[in-house]
């Protein structure tokens, strides 16, 4: 914003809305693909949509070639389905277990849980 703007009897207002983060290429040519081994993995996000930023915050991010990235992305696939399947539910008992081990309660995790993702992935976890 210039200057000028801010001399002016209403001034015009800052950009207000959020700038969305992303996993970016920096680092692009020293990720692996964790199925293939190939270098030059992508960051693929285990909880899309809403869910993708707090994806991001959280670390919920696994390194996967294009191939497989485009596969696990459409979910069309058995195998992309069950390897979702399989990702979130890790994702969940980590984030859980991480704090059951820092003192909390597993209902207290467990709803702290549902309050960040909003769905349980867990069969042994039953919110209440």
């Amino acid at each position: 914003m210039t200057d000028y703007y801010q001399t002016c009897a209403f001034p015009k207002p800052g950009n207000t809305k959020k700038k969305k983060k992303q996993n970016g290429y920096k680092d692009k040519p020293n990720r692996i693909c964790i199925y293939t081994g190939q270098s030059g993995a992508e960051r693929h996000e285990v909880f899309a949509g809403n869910n993708r930023q707090t994806s991001i915050d959280y670390g919920f991010q696994i390194d996967v070639c294009r191939a497989k990235h485009e596969e696990l992305q459409d979910n069309k696939t058995p195998w992309a389905q069950e390897e979702n399947k399989k990702w979130k539910s890790y994702f969940e008992k980590k984030y859980v277990e991480k704090l059951v081990d820092a003192g909390m309660d597993r209902k207290q995790a467990l709803k702290m849980w549902m309050d960040l993702i909003g769905r349980n992935y867990v069969d042994e976890y039953q919110p209440e």
